[in-house]
């Protein structure tokens, strides 16, 4: 099952290769560990989503983002403002291929206290997805969520 919530187990259940819904600013989300090949492709399975579309990568400080961005990217404050801005920006060279998308990332550094504490937990960033099947509406509603996603991995 996945867990939603409670971030140190979520972040623990992530650490091990599994994935995790949590709230976001808007919506809830899907996340796991960008640099887990493997986890990283059971959201892809989990949603039904279409293996050329590319994932946002959240993080609660743009340093958790080294092995992931540009280092030339961590001079710009505007990256790091917390205006709930999504970046798309070009890549590490040890940026995991499966996350780039010609040579560039989404990424969006987040003041929201659960992606904060997850970010700390794991000592890095995170893979997000709205928590919903692809091409199907999503509903911001847990409860609705969980049953959804009972028993996927």
């Amino acid at each position: 099952m996945i867990p939603k919530l409670d971030p140190f187990a979520a972040s623990e259940i992530i650490k091990n290769g599994g994935n995790a819904i949590y709230p976001t600013e808007g919506i809830y989300g899907i996340g796991c560990d960008p640099f887990n090949k493997s986890s990283v492709e059971d959201i892809f399975n989990i949603k039904g989503r279409d293996l050329t579309k590319n994932f946002i990568i959240l993080a609660s400080d743009i340093n958790y983002l080294k092995k992931i961005i540009d280092k030339s990217l961590f001079k710009n404050k505007a990256l790091t403002d917390g205006s709930f801005t999504t970046w798309v920006v070009p890549i590490n060279k040890d940026c995991p291929p499966w996350l780039e998308s010609n040579n560039s990332i989404a990424i969006r550094i987040t003041s929201h206290p659960v992606i904060d504490e997850l970010c700390e937990n794991l000592n890095g960033p995170i893979i997000s997805t709205s928590a919903n099947y692809s091409n199907e509406q999503y509903i911001n509603d847990i409860t609705t969520i969980e049953k959804i996603f009972d028993g996927k991995n």
